[in-house]
């Protein structure tokens, strides 16, 4: 490797840190200050709403669906929150992390979300974890948000070598060579993160045949 190519591998690994260092402090910044300040709104609506006597009922009313308004936002500051930056992540794993994105993430769009695991290693790194958990994480939105489907299945399987991962979808598909050259559904994001761990991405998708994604991630070759 030349001495250029290095400087470069050691610029895109010091702006991949900037990055998720900047969305952890604004996730840290939704939930312990935004989101907890909502939280205590709500529960000033809630109490204000049962001091008022029952005679004040549409006053009552209109209160109490300020507070489930209230609530529902505080909900989708924290779903923004965890979406930024999972600290399970940080401290649970890879496999926590994106099990409880795909739980949330199916609790909020009513869509199916089918999570499965194997082999994944307990000592995944770093860079490794984050690039894996992203394009698991653009994925897998993409396919609710776009895909017009009401199931998706998410899978990743390890080795001491290597993480797998593979989202399918039977929705309406797409032309992946388009939506690179736009670049569209987030298709962009996911190879640059692949490229920097030096791992392989492919998609293969098709109008009304839906899309399957599949990544691999080398965990011997994780930018260091």
């Amino acid at each position: 490797m030349t001495t250029r190519e290095e400087r470069l591998r050691h610029l895109n690994r010091r702006l991949m840190e900037a990055y998720e260092s900047e969305r952890a402090r604004i996730a840290r910044q939704l939930h312990d200050d935004i989101a907890q300040r909502m939280a205590v709104l709500t529960i000033e609506l809630d109490s204000l709403n049962q001091a008022l006597p029952l005679s004040l009922s549409e006053l009552r009313r209109r209160i109490g669906a300020l507070s489930d308004r209230t609530r529902a936002l505080g909900k989708d500051v924290e779903a923004i929150s965890h979406g930024l930056h999972s600290s399970k992540l940080d401290y649970l794993g890879v496999v926590s992390a994106s099990a409880d994105f795909c739980r949330e993430l199916s609790e909020r769009q009513h869509v199916e979300i089918a999570f499965t695991h194997d082999g994944i290693p307990e000592d995944v790194p770093k860079d490794a974890a984050i690039c894996v958990f992203r394009v698991l994480q653009e994925a897998v939105t993409n396919a609710v948000q776009h895909a017009g489907v009401d199931r998706v299945a998410a899978v990743l399987r390890g080795s001491a070598d290597e993480i797998q991962l593979e989202v399918v979808d039977g929705g309406r598909g797409f032309d992946p060579d388009e939506a690179m050259r736009v670049r569209g559904l987030g298709l962009f994001s996911m190879q640059e993160r692949i490229s920097r761990v030096k791992g392989d991405l492919s998609i293969e998708s098709q109008s009304g045949a839906g899309t399957i994604v599949r990544a691999r991630v080398p965990l011997h070759r994780a930018v260091a």
